[in-house]
């Protein structure tokens, strides 16, 4: 059951990550808009769902990479993402995909491999929406493959095994003593 302090701090991660996402929004267009292929864009997908690891790394909940991003898409929407209502739909694919990784283990646990497998089943959601949002059927079979392999990679260590450094890091200062992840640690 999730408690006040876990909505909250889900709620105000979600809104850094999602100004995380804005930035990133406006720095990877330019770089890859213009490549020849758009596996080399894949390579940093996976940083536009890293709230979808890092909250539930932190407070343990089932549906905590779901809520964190959709709010993280949210508030990318509200800064003005130049993906517009597409920001929202990515978190909405991406943290499914997610969610799906935690359920998978059912929720209880979070070690290295459940957060590579979270990470990359956010890549599939992310793949899903480029297929059919962003003309991704227009490209040949093995570039579709390539796509959708190479973001699942890029989930795995951007949203997977990134968040995790990230909340062992924050574990180590103290500041997450009242949180599942220092309660499992136990």
């Amino acid at each position: 059951m999730w408690k006040l302090r876990d909505i909250v701090v889900a709620a105000i991660l979600s809104v850094v990550c999602g100004a995380i996402y804005m930035g990133w929004d406006w720095i990877t267009n330019p770089l890859f808009a213009s490549t020849m292929s758009p596996i080399v864009g894949a390579l940093v997908n996976g940083l536009w769902w890293i709230a979808a690891g890092l909250v539930p790394y932190i407070i343990r909940r089932p549906g905590a990479a779901f809520f964190s991003e959709v709010v993280s898409a949210c508030v990318e929407f509200l800064f003005g993402s130049p993906y517009s209502l597409g920001a929202v739909i990515s978190g909405l694919v991406q943290g499914a995909g997610s969610e799906l990784g935690f359920a998978l283990w059912k929720w209880r646990r979070y070690d290295l491999i459940p957060m590579l497998v979270a990470g990359a089943l956010g890549g599939v959601g992310n793949s899903i929406q480029w297929y059919f949002e962003y003309q991704g059927d227009q490209y040949s079979i093995p570039v579709i493959i390539g796509y959708t392999l190479v973001t699942m990679l890029s989930g795995a260590i951007l949203a997977g095994a990134l968040p995790k450094w990230i909340g062992d890091a924050l574990l180590r200062t103290g500041t997450l003593r009242n949180f599942e992840i220092a309660k499992q640690r136990r």
